[in-house]
């Protein structure tokens, strides 16, 4: 059985080398003996989102995020339906802004985005954060790595994905990050953070493959992904207790 797999907006959104989020999970699942089928495409007009187990988004410039959202605007219910629906989603960088109600922009001008959740997220072109993040999630024991790279601030974000150690959470006066509805996964974190984070990669792979007859999850590992994550964690907590020494 192939689990089939959105790219969706791939050139217009793929910043950072977010498309190995895409051929990593593709190479997990292929591990454990499954086949992932990948779509990609930079226009949701002949899209069926309901025909596919999982959707991701990566992150794009602002003017590439304002052009992605008009497009996305354009089936928002359809959208939202397979959200409702259980369908598994990623979205990182800048592409989780979408899934709040709007993004202001630096000069104030105002872009409906297509609700699924309730933030709202403003942007400033006067400052952008940038910084590694370690953050934990409240369903897995493991810690997160990666990188934040935004120049918005998101605020009434009901469900956060991640609690912040280090890094930048979504604003300034409380320590989330991200957001989660269902088994649609927001967050600025980057790195690719499947490739930063092989369990989370393990995690989704659990979602995709729970309805498949047969389908026992098989423990891999990635020696070099996992000793990656590794001395990344090591070192950045290294940096954390010396900034707090």
């Amino acid at each position: 059985m192939a689990i089939k797999i959105l790219h969706l907006y791939n050139n217009l959104m793929n910043l950072y080398g977010e498309y190995a989020n895409v051929s990593i999970l593709a190479r997990h699942i292929s591990q454990q003996g499954l086949e992932a089928e990948i779509t990609r495409t930079d226009s949701c007009s002949y899209i069926n989102f309901s025909d596919f187990e999982f959707i991701y988004i990566g992150s794009g410039t602002e003017a590439a995020q304002k052009a992605a959202l008009a497009d996305l605007l354009k089936k928002k219910d359809e959208f939202c339906a397979a959200a409702n629906s259980g369908t598994v989603m990623l979205l990182t960088g800048n592409a989780f802004e979408m899934l709040g109600k709007a993004v202001t922009d630096a000069y104030g001008k105002r872009f409906e985005a297509i609700g699924l959740c309730d933030f709202e997220t403003t942007e400033s072109y006067e400052k952008r954060l940038t910084g590694d993040a370690i953050c934990s999630c409240s369903f897995m024991t493991e810690p997160f790595v990666g990188f934040i790279n935004k120049c918005s601030t998101t605020t009434k974000t009901e469900n956060p994905l991640f609690t912040m150690q280090m890094g930048y959470a979504n604003n300034a006066s409380e320590p989330y990050e991200g957001c989660r509805f269902n088994n649609v996964f927001g967050t600025h974190l980057i790195g690719p953070v499947f490739v930063k984070n092989p369990h989370f990669t393990a995690y989704i792979i659990k979602l995709l493959a729970k309805d498949i007859d047969g389908f026992k999850y098989k423990k891999i590992v990635n020696l070099y992904e996992q000793g990656a994550y590794e001395i990344t964690l090591r070192e950045l907590r290294n940096r954390l207790k010396a900034t707090a020494d």
